[in-house]
């Protein structure tokens, strides 16, 4: 990375990542998210295959979102594309949550902003996620690395070289610019013929549209699935 201080040691870069624990009817499974700042109040952000199964076309019916330092905060809503919904297209694999009754206030100084519409495709990224091993212990992991516009499937998602293990889905990506760390994107789905690279959306537009939704800020955006649980 040209970037060498997205390296050092930061609480800031890795203070928003945690873990979603999953329900869906009867299957139980965990996720990686990230906890965001919103317009009014806090965000959790993930994959949208995470709390959408577009195959089953089921959503989640139980979430709750626990930070790496074991705050845990009860999911109420689910802010998806209609393109991942009605066609799974992986473009929008970005879901926003609102977050049930929380009495807790938002220090915009320390919680980690979206951003979206970067004009670069290449940017100097940190991707933080957490491993939980069978004894239920948690281990906080990082990927380096450069992002790329997709040459393989000619798509709008960005890559990264490297690997990540399972349940790494829904991490956070993060940049800096200047003193700030961002948000810009989020881990997705993988594929078999393209090894070792981590696929992510480029948050654009219509993404920009769901967050914008999630926060309320109009009634009148469209191409948006919301799923109160």
């Amino acid at each position: 990375m040209s970037d060498l201080s997205m390296k050092v040691n930061n609480e800031k870069q890795t203070m928003n990542t945690g873990l979603l624990e999953i329900k869906q009817n009867k299957t139980r499974f965990m996720s990686n998210a990230s906890l965001i700042q919103g317009l009014n109040s806090l965000l959790v952000c993930t994959a949208a295959h995470c709390v959408f199964d577009w195959y089953k076309q089921v959503y989640a019916n139980k979430i709750t979102f626990k930070t790496a330092d074991n705050r845990e905060y009860e999911i109420d809503e689910i802010f998806i594309s209609d393109e991942w919904v009605n066609n799974g297209i992986v473009d929008y694999d970005t879901a926003f949550l609102t977050i049930k009754s929380s009495s807790e206030k938002m220090d915009k100084d320390n919680i980690i902003k979206p951003i979206f519409n970067n004009p670069s495709q290449k940017l100097d990224t940190l991707i933080p996620f957490i491993r939980k091993n069978l004894f239920g212990k948690k281990k906080m992991d990082k990927v380096y690395g450069v992002t790329f516009e997709d040459y393989i499937h000619n798509s709008s998602l960005l890559g990264i070289k490297d690997k990540m293990g399972v349940g790494s889905s829904g991490s956070p990506w993060i940049l800096k610019k200047g003193c700030e760390y961002f948000q810009f994107s989020n881990t997705s789905l993988s594929f078999n013929s393209a090894k070792n690279i981590i696929w992510g959306p480029y948050w654009g537009k219509h993404i920009e549209d769901i967050y914008l939704a999630t926060n309320k800020k109009s009634s009148k955006i469209k191409n948006v699935s919301t799923y109160k649980l």
